[in-house]
């Protein structure tokens, strides 16, 4: 870990700016004795979850479902699902959001429109995200809280795995980095610190571009325990002033781990007709299953009170386009429980690491054109700077093997200047599918995409 402050982590405040015309402070010594972070903030704690009326966290997770499977659905816009494909909607949902607290006229109408959020509910979309982002951080604790009193319940002398922190894990983190010169927004810092206990980190992006990249990039691959490297890549725009980072990592073990020496190999038919050689874990268990007629769909806890965080799995039947079945997929049926159902599962195992992609494409598609013009209004984020959003990009990774699933996301906004039968279901995953991760009390989608080669690795 490095040893860069992240100011919603409880470390510490290390600069505090209240008002639009003061971006620059005292800089205090940090525990090494060098010079800490100066960072604009206001002075005012984040608001607790239990603050936020339920309407709002639930008008938070519909807007960021809606959001979730139209992006999907543009990102794979005439590909016909050739190529694997894992995006974290919601990283990309709360990065965009924080960018929104800065948006105003048109700007913020053809944002709220792209994110699916009501543009009259005004704070009530940063409420809903806050209690939506503590929420998930309670999860792993949570877990692992149960985990340990299982064991503590266990008759004398029989044997259990002490459980490790590091294996119950879902961290939604978030930073914002800055021009150190300019100044930002006081509103703009009030969401920041209510909503997302987060302040600016003021680099210096004007002559020190390459420094500020790679501190973004480690601090990514800090929150992620280096799923994520590399996020940017070389180098950053000469005009870029400004990056917004959300950062997702969710590590939990199997409800029902697969004991590997049922694991078999054998035949998965890739989207073209052509197979590869896959390495399949097999058991037969208890879980949500529902066959709609089109696709196969089973619903598999992670070690969580009550299975709060599941892995989907849909598999369509063959002939049934994954594209299409995507597009047509009910929400209800990915996040909600479905009635448990006897399933011999046979799942191929996969790591898959995506290259950086750029949203921008998707975005524009979705209604959100000006933002990423010189004639887009940020003015509530910097009010003396003309502002516009260059890119958004992610990266991402899935991990799926005997004893869990490890996933993780991250997402930069780049700102430049100017229901079943109860019966035994053989279920054989050896063709393209739709894979989603869901906190299935909330019902919000961490996770979205397809697997269409699982010998594919992707990037590095």
């Amino acid at each position: 870990m490095s040893l860069r402050l992240w100011i919603g982590s409880g470390v510490g405040v290390v600069t505090l700016v209240a008002g639009v015309a003061g971006c620059s402070a005292s800089t205090p010594a940090s525990a090494d004795g060098g010079p800490a972070e100066q960072v604009a903030r206001v002075d005012l704690a984040r608001e607790p979850a239990s603050a936020v009326p339920a309407r709002d966290l639930d008008a938070a997770v519909a807007a960021n479902n809606a959001f979730a499977f139209d992006l999907y659905d543009r990102l794979d816009a005439g590909s016909g699902a050739a190529t694997n494909r894992i995006i974290s909607p919601l990283s990309a949902s709360l990065a965009l959001t924080m960018a929104y607290a800065g948006a105003g006229g048109q700007t913020a109408a053809q944002m709220a429109t792209a994110l699916h959020f009501d543009a009259d509910a005004g704070a009530a979309i940063f409420n809903g995200q806050n209690a939506l982002d503590q929420a998930l951080a309670s999860r792993g604790a949570a877990a692992l809280a149960a985990v340990m009193a299982q064991n503590a319940n266990v008759a004398p002398g029989t044997p259990v795995q002490t459980p490790s922190a590091s294996d119950y894990q879902l961290e939604v983190v978030n930073s914002v980095w800055g021009e150190k010169t300019y100044s930002w927004g006081k509103a703009f810092l009030t969401t920041l610190a209510q909503s997302y206990g987060a302040g600016v980190y003021l680099e210096d992006f004007i002559h020190a571009s390459e420094p500020t990249r790679q501190a973004i990039n480690a601090w990514v691959s800090d929150e992620t325990d280096d799923k994520i490297n590399d996020l940017l890549l070389p180098s950053l725009d000469p005009s870029t002033r400004m990056v917004l980072v959300n950062a997702l990592h969710v590590k939990f073990p199997w409800a029902h781990p697969f004991d590997p020496s049922a694991n078999s190999t054998g035949a998965f038919m890739r989207s073209d007709g052509t197979t590869v050689t896959a390495t399949f874990m097999n058991q037969t268990l208890t879980a949500g299953y529902l066959d709609d007629g089109q696709a196969q769909i089973a619903v598999l806890p992670l070690t969580l009170p009550n299975g709060d965080v599941s892995v989907v799995i849909a598999l369509p039947y063959p002939g049934v386009s994954l594209s299409a079945y995507a597009l047509a997929a009910n929400t209800a049926e990915l996040t909600q429980p479905q009635r448990e159902g006897q399933i011999m599962l046979s799942l191929p195992k996969v790591t898959f690491t995506s290259p950086t992609f750029s949203l921008k494409p998707a975005l524009v598609s979705m209604g959100m054109q000006l933002a990423f013009t010189p004639n887009a209004n940020f003015t509530a984020m910097c009010a003396n700077r003309s502002l516009y959003i260059e890119d958004v990009l992610q990266k991402t990774t899935l991990s799926m093997q005997e004893t869990g699933v490890e996933a993780a996301a991250a997402t930069a906004v780049l700102f430049t200047l100017t229901a079943a039968e109860t019966t035994i279901a053989t279920m054989v995953v050896n063709r393209p599918y739709l894979v989603a991760i869901v906190d299935r009390p909330t019902g919000a989608l961490l996770f979205l995409g397809h697997i269409v080669d699982p010998t594919d690795a992707g990037g590095p």
